[in-house]
Protein backbone atom coordinates (compact mmCIF):
# COMPACT_ATOMS: atom_id res chain seq x y z
CA UNK A 1 0.00 0.00 0.00
CA UNK A 2 2.69 2.24 0.11
CA UNK A 3 2.32 2.38 -3.73
CA UNK A 4 1.10 6.02 -3.08
CA UNK A 5 4.00 7.53 -1.20
CA UNK A 6 6.96 7.43 -3.19
CA UNK A 7 9.57 6.76 -1.06
CA UNK A 8 12.18 9.66 -0.64
CA UNK A 9 9.03 12.63 -0.58
CA UNK A 10 9.07 14.75 1.61
CA UNK A 11 5.35 16.32 3.32
CA UNK A 12 4.36 18.01 6.33
CA UNK A 13 2.58 16.48 8.76
CA UNK A 14 -0.77 17.85 7.43
CA UNK A 15 -0.32 15.51 4.14
CA UNK A 16 -1.17 12.36 6.19
CA UNK A 17 -4.20 13.78 8.03
CA UNK A 18 -6.43 10.85 6.14
CA UNK A 19 -3.47 8.75 6.19
CA UNK A 20 -3.45 8.39 9.66
CA UNK A 21 -6.95 7.70 10.01
CA UNK A 22 -6.90 5.08 7.58
CA UNK A 23 -4.49 3.13 8.98
CA UNK A 24 -6.30 3.89 12.34
CA UNK A 25 -9.08 1.78 10.25
CA UNK A 26 -6.96 -1.05 8.27
CA UNK A 27 -5.85 -2.25 11.67
CA UNK A 28 -8.84 -2.30 13.74
CA UNK A 29 -10.63 -3.38 10.58
CA UNK A 30 -13.93 -3.51 12.50
CA UNK A 31 -12.34 -4.86 15.92
CA UNK A 32 -12.28 -1.64 18.38
CA UNK A 33 -14.12 -3.73 20.63
CA UNK A 34 -17.67 -3.53 22.85
CA UNK A 35 -16.27 0.35 24.01
CA UNK A 36 -15.65 1.02 20.60
CA UNK A 37 -17.14 4.50 20.88
CA UNK A 38 -15.74 5.29 23.86
CA UNK A 39 -12.37 4.71 22.35
CA UNK A 40 -13.32 6.69 19.41
CA UNK A 41 -14.45 9.88 20.87
CA UNK A 42 -11.01 10.17 22.71
CA UNK A 43 -9.25 9.83 19.21
CA UNK A 44 -11.49 12.34 17.61
CA UNK A 45 -11.16 14.83 20.29
CA UNK A 46 -7.34 14.48 20.14
CA UNK A 47 -7.34 14.29 16.45
CA UNK A 48 -9.00 17.61 15.95
CA UNK A 49 -6.74 19.30 18.73
CA UNK A 50 -3.68 18.09 16.36
CA UNK A 51 -5.23 19.59 13.04
CA UNK A 52 -6.84 22.29 12.01
CA UNK A 53 -9.42 21.13 9.58
CA UNK A 54 -12.23 23.06 7.60
CA UNK A 55 -15.85 21.75 8.11
CA UNK A 56 -15.84 19.96 4.84
CA UNK A 57 -12.38 18.10 5.99
CA UNK A 58 -14.01 17.55 9.76
CA UNK A 59 -16.83 15.87 8.38
CA UNK A 60 -14.73 13.06 6.11
CA UNK A 61 -12.58 12.68 9.28
CA UNK A 62 -15.40 12.15 11.53
CA UNK A 63 -17.33 9.28 8.91
CA UNK A 64 -14.32 7.42 8.79
CA UNK A 65 -13.54 7.36 12.70
CA UNK A 66 -17.53 6.44 13.12
CA UNK A 67 -16.23 3.31 10.32
CA UNK A 68 -14.05 2.32 13.50
CA UNK A 69 -17.15 1.91 15.78
CA UNK A 70 -18.92 0.21 12.78
CA UNK A 71 -18.39 -3.20 10.57
CA UNK A 72 -14.65 -1.52 9.22
CA UNK A 73 -15.89 -2.38 6.08
CA UNK A 74 -17.53 0.41 4.06
CA UNK A 75 -16.19 3.64 4.57
CA UNK A 76 -18.47 5.88 2.16
CA UNK A 77 -18.08 9.91 1.61
CA UNK A 78 -19.97 12.53 0.15
CA UNK A 79 -19.62 13.92 -3.27
CA UNK A 80 -17.95 16.96 -2.41
CA UNK A 81 -15.87 15.16 -0.05
CA UNK A 82 -14.12 13.16 -2.60
CA UNK A 83 -13.03 15.94 -4.60
CA UNK A 84 -11.14 16.55 -1.89
CA UNK A 85 -9.68 12.96 -1.91
CA UNK A 86 -6.23 13.30 -4.49
CA UNK A 87 -3.90 10.39 -3.44
CA UNK A 88 -5.78 8.86 -1.15
CA UNK A 89 -7.76 7.50 -3.40
CA UNK A 90 -5.88 4.59 -4.43
CA UNK A 91 -4.93 4.05 -0.56
CA UNK A 92 -8.16 4.26 0.38
CA UNK A 93 -9.34 1.75 -2.30
CA UNK A 94 -6.38 -0.86 -1.14
CA UNK A 95 -7.68 -0.65 2.52
CA UNK A 96 -11.09 -1.68 1.74
CA UNK A 97 -9.60 -4.44 -0.11
CA UNK A 98 -7.61 -5.49 2.00
CA UNK A 99 -10.57 -5.47 4.60
CA UNK A 100 -12.50 -7.41 2.50
CA UNK A 101 -10.05 -10.07 2.31
CA UNK A 102 -9.45 -10.26 5.71
CA UNK A 103 -12.94 -10.66 6.59
CA UNK A 104 -13.18 -13.92 4.46
CA UNK A 105 -13.02 -17.09 6.09
CA UNK A 106 -9.27 -18.33 6.04
CA UNK A 107 -8.70 -21.31 4.38
CA UNK A 108 -5.91 -23.27 6.36
CA UNK A 109 -3.23 -26.12 5.50
CA UNK A 110 -0.25 -27.87 7.96
CA UNK A 111 2.34 -29.16 6.25
CA UNK A 112 4.67 -31.96 7.78
CA UNK A 113 7.35 -34.14 6.96
CA UNK A 114 10.15 -35.96 8.62
CA UNK A 115 13.41 -34.26 8.51
CA UNK A 116 15.24 -33.55 4.80
CA UNK A 117 12.09 -33.46 3.10
CA UNK A 118 12.16 -30.06 1.85
CA UNK A 119 9.11 -28.93 3.87
CA UNK A 120 10.98 -25.41 3.95
CA UNK A 121 12.14 -25.12 0.21
CA UNK A 122 8.49 -26.07 -0.43
CA UNK A 123 6.85 -23.38 1.21
CA UNK A 124 9.22 -20.94 0.18
CA UNK A 125 8.50 -21.78 -3.93
CA UNK A 126 4.61 -21.19 -2.80
CA UNK A 127 5.02 -18.19 -2.11
CA UNK A 128 7.78 -17.30 -4.45
CA UNK A 129 9.92 -15.78 -1.51
CA UNK A 130 12.57 -16.68 1.11
CA UNK A 131 10.43 -16.97 4.09
CA UNK A 132 11.35 -20.32 5.63
CA UNK A 133 14.47 -21.32 7.01
CA UNK A 134 15.23 -25.33 6.97
CA UNK A 135 14.46 -26.23 10.71
CA UNK A 136 16.87 -28.50 10.78
CA UNK A 137 18.95 -25.69 10.53
CA UNK A 138 16.98 -23.26 12.78
CA UNK A 139 16.50 -25.87 15.55
CA UNK A 140 13.35 -24.75 16.98
CA UNK A 141 10.43 -26.38 17.96
CA UNK A 142 8.07 -23.46 16.67
CA UNK A 143 4.75 -22.87 14.23
CA UNK A 144 5.28 -20.85 11.47
CA UNK A 145 2.51 -19.69 10.17
CA UNK A 146 2.35 -18.02 7.02
CA UNK A 147 -0.55 -15.91 5.66
CA UNK A 148 -0.84 -14.91 2.51
CA UNK A 149 -1.92 -10.78 1.86
CA UNK A 150 -4.66 -9.60 -0.47
CA UNK A 151 -2.09 -8.12 -2.51
CA UNK A 152 1.56 -7.86 -3.65
CA UNK A 153 2.88 -4.37 -1.65
CA UNK A 154 6.64 -5.64 -2.31
CA UNK A 155 6.77 -6.15 2.17
CA UNK A 156 7.02 -9.56 4.19
CA UNK A 157 5.79 -8.48 7.69
CA UNK A 158 6.78 -10.85 10.92
CA UNK A 159 5.29 -11.21 14.38
CA UNK A 160 8.33 -12.92 16.70
CA UNK A 161 7.68 -11.44 19.71
CA UNK A 162 7.95 -7.83 17.96
CA UNK A 163 6.40 -7.01 14.91
CA UNK A 164 8.16 -6.00 11.85
CA UNK A 165 6.34 -4.70 9.32
CA UNK A 166 9.54 -4.55 6.52
CA UNK A 167 10.97 -7.69 7.46
CA UNK A 168 13.96 -8.86 5.84
CA UNK A 169 16.04 -11.67 5.61
CA UNK A 170 17.67 -10.92 8.96
CA UNK A 171 14.57 -10.80 10.95
CA UNK A 172 13.12 -13.69 9.07
CA UNK A 173 15.90 -15.94 9.01
CA UNK A 174 16.55 -15.57 12.79
CA UNK A 175 14.41 -16.50 15.71
CA UNK A 176 13.84 -13.81 18.31
CA UNK A 177 14.58 -15.42 21.59
CA UNK A 178 12.31 -13.41 23.58
CA UNK A 179 9.10 -15.13 22.10
CA UNK A 180 8.23 -17.70 24.65
CA UNK A 181 5.16 -18.68 22.71
CA UNK A 182 5.02 -21.58 20.63
CA UNK A 183 4.36 -19.48 17.04
CA UNK A 184 6.22 -17.29 14.64
CA UNK A 185 3.56 -15.64 12.05
CA UNK A 186 4.53 -14.25 8.84
CA UNK A 187 2.47 -12.43 6.63
CA UNK A 188 3.55 -12.25 2.67
CA UNK A 189 1.83 -12.43 -0.83
CA UNK A 190 1.48 -15.96 -2.70
CA UNK A 191 3.36 -14.99 -6.14
CA UNK A 192 0.87 -18.15 -7.07
CA UNK A 193 -3.05 -19.39 -8.61
CA UNK A 194 -3.22 -18.97 -4.35
CA UNK A 195 -2.35 -15.05 -4.61
CA UNK A 196 -6.16 -14.29 -4.80
CA UNK A 197 -6.81 -17.15 -1.82
CA UNK A 198 -7.24 -15.98 1.93
CA UNK A 199 -4.81 -18.92 2.38
CA UNK A 200 -2.95 -19.59 6.02
CA UNK A 201 0.12 -22.45 5.82
CA UNK A 202 1.49 -23.60 8.67
CA UNK A 203 5.14 -25.08 8.44
CA UNK A 204 5.05 -27.55 11.53
CA UNK A 205 8.62 -28.83 12.71
CA UNK A 206 10.48 -32.00 10.94
CA UNK A 207 9.10 -34.87 13.66
CA UNK A 208 12.66 -37.13 13.29
CA UNK A 209 15.23 -34.30 14.92
CA UNK A 210 17.19 -35.51 17.71
CA UNK A 211 18.16 -32.28 18.44
CA UNK A 212 15.17 -31.04 20.20
CA UNK A 213 12.35 -33.48 21.03
CA UNK A 214 9.62 -30.93 21.26
CA UNK A 215 9.64 -30.33 17.45
CA UNK A 216 7.94 -33.98 17.60
CA UNK A 217 5.74 -33.04 20.02
CA UNK A 218 4.56 -29.63 18.72
CA UNK A 219 4.47 -31.85 15.46
CA UNK A 220 1.74 -34.30 17.25
CA UNK A 221 -0.31 -31.42 18.96
CA UNK A 222 -1.25 -29.88 15.54
CA UNK A 223 -2.33 -32.56 13.80
CA UNK A 224 -3.97 -34.14 16.62
CA UNK A 225 -5.77 -30.77 16.82
CA UNK A 226 -7.08 -31.05 13.36
CA UNK A 227 -7.35 -27.30 13.28
CA UNK A 228 -6.50 -27.29 9.38
CA UNK A 229 -8.47 -28.49 6.26
CA UNK A 230 -6.02 -29.70 4.31
CA UNK A 231 -2.83 -31.97 5.32
CA UNK A 232 0.23 -31.47 2.86
CA UNK A 233 2.52 -34.30 3.45
CA UNK A 234 6.16 -33.77 1.94
CA UNK A 235 8.14 -36.68 1.11
CA UNK A 236 11.41 -37.08 0.02
CA UNK A 237 11.93 -38.69 -3.63
CA UNK A 238 15.59 -40.14 -2.58
CA UNK A 239 14.55 -41.47 1.07
CA UNK A 240 11.13 -43.26 0.73
CA UNK A 241 10.07 -45.73 3.01
CA UNK A 242 12.28 -44.65 5.68
CA UNK A 243 11.87 -45.66 9.31
CA UNK A 244 10.92 -42.43 10.47
CA UNK A 245 8.53 -41.92 7.53
CA UNK A 246 7.10 -45.48 8.53
CA UNK A 247 6.06 -44.59 11.78
CA UNK A 248 5.23 -40.94 10.76
CA UNK A 249 2.91 -42.23 8.45
CA UNK A 250 1.39 -44.28 10.67
CA UNK A 251 0.83 -41.06 13.45
CA UNK A 252 -0.85 -39.27 10.60
CA UNK A 253 -3.23 -42.12 9.51
CA UNK A 254 -4.12 -42.86 13.20
CA UNK A 255 -5.08 -38.76 14.00
CA UNK A 256 -6.08 -37.04 10.86
CA UNK A 257 -9.42 -38.84 10.51
CA UNK A 258 -11.50 -37.32 7.39
CA UNK A 259 -9.19 -34.39 6.96
CA UNK A 260 -8.12 -34.23 2.94
CA UNK A 261 -4.18 -35.01 2.53
CA UNK A 262 -1.86 -34.06 -0.19
CA UNK A 263 1.28 -36.73 -0.73
CA UNK A 264 4.06 -33.96 -2.33
CA UNK A 265 6.79 -36.40 -3.67
CA UNK A 266 9.35 -33.57 -3.58
CA UNK A 267 13.10 -33.70 -4.85
CA UNK A 268 12.16 -35.42 -8.19
CA UNK A 269 15.09 -34.14 -9.78
CA UNK A 270 17.27 -36.14 -7.78
CA UNK A 271 16.10 -39.14 -10.39
CA UNK A 272 18.13 -39.78 -13.43
CA UNK A 273 16.06 -39.05 -16.48
CA UNK A 274 17.89 -41.45 -18.90
CA UNK A 275 18.43 -44.50 -16.50
CA UNK A 276 15.62 -44.55 -13.71
CA UNK A 277 11.59 -44.57 -13.73
CA UNK A 278 9.78 -42.11 -12.14
CA UNK A 279 6.16 -43.51 -12.95
CA UNK A 280 7.68 -46.75 -11.36
CA UNK A 281 8.88 -45.05 -8.45
CA UNK A 282 5.34 -43.28 -8.03
CA UNK A 283 3.30 -46.06 -8.72
CA UNK A 284 5.52 -48.31 -6.16
CA UNK A 285 5.10 -45.05 -3.25
CA UNK A 286 0.81 -45.06 -4.42
CA UNK A 287 1.13 -48.95 -3.50
CA UNK A 288 2.59 -48.40 -0.12
CA UNK A 289 0.67 -45.46 0.74
CA UNK A 290 -2.23 -47.61 0.07
CA UNK A 291 -1.14 -50.21 2.38
CA UNK A 292 -1.09 -47.87 5.26
CA UNK A 293 -4.13 -47.34 4.92
CA UNK A 294 -4.42 -44.17 2.61
CA UNK A 295 -7.42 -44.56 0.22
CA UNK A 296 -6.54 -43.57 -3.39
CA UNK A 297 -3.76 -41.06 -1.93
CA UNK A 298 -3.29 -37.69 -4.04
CA UNK A 299 0.50 -38.18 -4.91
CA UNK A 300 2.51 -35.00 -6.55
CA UNK A 301 5.78 -35.27 -7.84
CA UNK A 302 7.51 -32.08 -7.35
CA UNK A 303 10.74 -29.79 -7.75
CA UNK A 304 10.10 -27.25 -4.91
CA UNK A 305 13.84 -26.03 -5.86
CA UNK A 306 13.30 -25.77 -9.43
CA UNK A 307 9.48 -23.89 -9.26
CA UNK A 308 11.22 -21.49 -6.99
CA UNK A 309 14.16 -20.45 -8.28
CA UNK A 310 12.01 -20.16 -11.77
CA UNK A 311 9.33 -18.17 -9.91
CA UNK A 312 12.41 -15.89 -8.00
CA UNK A 313 13.88 -15.41 -12.31
CA UNK A 314 10.76 -13.76 -12.67
CA UNK A 315 11.65 -10.76 -10.24
CA UNK A 316 14.95 -10.53 -9.59
CA UNK A 317 18.24 -10.77 -11.01
CA UNK A 318 20.01 -14.67 -9.88
CA UNK A 319 23.31 -15.39 -9.13
CA UNK A 320 25.30 -17.02 -11.79
CA UNK A 321 25.67 -20.23 -9.79
CA UNK A 322 21.56 -20.59 -9.55
CA UNK A 323 21.32 -19.50 -13.24
CA UNK A 324 23.22 -22.39 -14.34
CA UNK A 325 20.85 -24.43 -11.71
CA UNK A 326 17.87 -22.81 -13.33
CA UNK A 327 18.58 -23.92 -17.13
CA UNK A 328 19.82 -27.95 -15.91
CA UNK A 329 16.71 -27.61 -14.21
CA UNK A 330 14.90 -26.38 -17.34
CA UNK A 331 16.32 -28.95 -19.65
CA UNK A 332 15.78 -32.10 -17.00
CA UNK A 333 12.06 -31.59 -16.73
CA UNK A 334 11.44 -30.53 -20.69
CA UNK A 335 12.39 -34.43 -20.65
CA UNK A 336 10.91 -35.69 -17.38
CA UNK A 337 7.74 -34.71 -18.92
CA UNK A 338 5.61 -33.80 -15.56
CA UNK A 339 2.55 -32.24 -16.85
CA UNK A 340 2.14 -35.49 -18.45
CA UNK A 341 1.92 -37.65 -15.80
CA UNK A 342 -0.61 -34.76 -13.85
CA UNK A 343 -2.61 -35.38 -16.92
CA UNK A 344 -3.12 -39.12 -16.77
CA UNK A 345 -3.83 -38.41 -13.08
CA UNK A 346 -6.52 -35.49 -12.92
CA UNK A 347 -7.22 -34.98 -15.98
CA UNK A 348 -6.78 -31.38 -17.62
CA UNK A 349 -6.14 -28.53 -15.00
CA UNK A 350 -6.63 -25.38 -17.13
CA UNK A 351 -2.70 -24.66 -16.68
CA UNK A 352 -1.64 -22.12 -19.40
CA UNK A 353 1.94 -23.03 -21.13
CA UNK A 354 3.92 -19.71 -20.57
CA UNK A 355 6.01 -17.87 -22.95
CA UNK A 356 9.40 -18.04 -21.75
CA UNK A 357 11.55 -21.40 -20.46
CA UNK A 358 12.10 -20.14 -17.07
CA UNK A 359 8.65 -19.58 -16.03
CA UNK A 360 7.20 -22.83 -17.58
CA UNK A 361 9.78 -24.05 -15.03
CA UNK A 362 7.28 -23.56 -12.72
CA UNK A 363 4.51 -25.55 -14.98
CA UNK A 364 7.07 -28.45 -15.95
CA UNK A 365 8.61 -28.99 -12.41
CA UNK A 366 5.12 -29.84 -10.62
CA UNK A 367 4.45 -26.67 -8.87
CA UNK A 368 1.72 -25.09 -10.90
CA UNK A 369 -0.28 -28.42 -10.76
CA UNK A 370 -0.02 -28.78 -6.95
CA UNK A 371 -0.88 -25.43 -6.43
CA UNK A 372 -3.91 -25.97 -8.57
CA UNK A 373 -4.49 -28.76 -6.43
CA UNK A 374 -4.66 -26.63 -3.62
CA UNK A 375 -6.58 -24.01 -4.58
CA UNK A 376 -9.11 -26.48 -6.23
CA UNK A 377 -9.45 -27.97 -2.32
CA UNK A 378 -9.69 -24.81 -1.34
CA UNK A 379 -12.42 -24.06 -2.96
CA UNK A 380 -14.55 -27.16 -2.13
CA UNK A 381 -13.08 -29.76 -4.36
CA UNK A 382 -13.89 -33.50 -4.36
CA UNK A 383 -11.34 -36.04 -2.47
CA UNK A 384 -11.50 -37.98 -5.82
CA UNK A 385 -8.77 -37.13 -8.11
CA UNK A 386 -10.12 -36.87 -11.36
CA UNK A 387 -13.72 -34.75 -9.95
CA UNK A 388 -10.88 -32.55 -6.98
CA UNK A 389 -9.40 -31.30 -10.90
CA UNK A 390 -12.08 -30.82 -13.13
CA UNK A 391 -12.43 -27.51 -14.78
Amino acid sequence: MNATIQEGDAHGIDFYRYYILLDLLHILSGRAGADAEEKVKKVKEKYFQDFCLKSEERKIAGQILQALVNSGQKVSLPIRAKTLFGHEKEYMRLIKSNIKFLHREPYIVLVTATMSAGKSTFINALTGKHVCLSQNMACTSKRHCIINKAFEDGYSSEYDYDLVMTAGQTELMNNNEENMSDTIAVATHFDSILGNKRIIVNDSPGVNFSGDEGHKKLTDKLIKKKKYQLLIYIMNATQLGTNDEDEHLDFVKKCVGRKKIIFVVNKIDAFNVEEENMISAIEAQEAYLKKKGFKDPIICPVSSRAGYLAKRFKKEELSRSEKRELYNYVDKFERMNLPAYYTRRFGQMGIKNADTEEEQLIKTSGMAFVEKIIALYAEGGKADGTDLCKV
